[in-house]
């Protein structure tokens, strides 16, 4: 079996500081705060497709930047929730392999988790470049299986929105709605994943049932 999971809301806690980088491109480039629908929109989709639907490709690319800088200068103190950690070397140890799929960009994904030592943990990482399409689309998921050699019903994706839960599915692998950071119950009940984990060690639990 392998695991792979999302990043932000799901290891390690940084939707503050992208809600905040978020607000500084916004503030710098708009001179106002993005809405809250605007924020809800934002949820589990790459940042700079989304910016496109809304704004020309300039003004798109000119607070994508001025809001990447503003995370870059703070992503330093982005952790990961409690527990999760230890598991993550718990199942290195046990011999599982793991990746990462993300909707963020590649340099972020690898800077953050080569900060933290845990770039060494995972077999594959696949970041919003890397496929056309997105979350809740399969194709990232796919193409992490493909990569460690696998069948999509050998994987689970452990993910805290409701586009990761869809996105697994679709690609035919089970799913777990993650909990214990930003995952919210009756959004990720709405996608129905196979499990809901409360708390990172409830992975175990599940996957000793397998």
């Amino acid at each position: 079996m392998v695991i792979l999971w999302d990043l932000d809301g799901t290891i390690q806690d940084s939707e503050t500081l992208a809600k905040a980088g978020t607000r500084h491109g916004f503030q710098q480039v708009l001179g106002r705060e993005p809405t809250p629908d605007e924020f809800e929109q934002l949820i589990g989709r790459p940042v700079p497709v989304v910016y496109k639907e809304w704004f020309d490709d300039n003004l798109a690319t000119r607070i994508l930047d001025a809001g990447t800088r503003f995370y870059q200068e703070h992503s330093h103190q982005i952790l990961c929730y409690s527990e999760i950690t230890e598991l993550l070397y718990e199942l290195k140890l046990r011999g599982y392999k793991m990746g990462i799929v993300s909707s963020k960009r590649r340099f972020h994904v690898i800077n953050e988790l080569e900060s933290k030592g845990l770039d060494v943990l995972f077999d594959v990482v696949v970041a919003q470049e890397d496929t056309l399409q997105h979350k809740p689309h399969p194709a990232p998921l796919l193409l992490a299986a493909r990569s460690i050699g696998v069948p999509p019903e050998d994987c689970i994706y452990i993910g805290d929105q409701p586009t990761d839960i869809q996105a697994g599915k679709a690609a035919g692998m089970s799913t777990i709605g993650a909990l214990w950071g930003d995952g919210n119950v009756k959004r990720l009940q709405s996608a129905c994943p196979t499990k809901m984990a409360c708390v990172p060690t409830d992975i175990l639990d599940f996957l000793s049932q397998r």
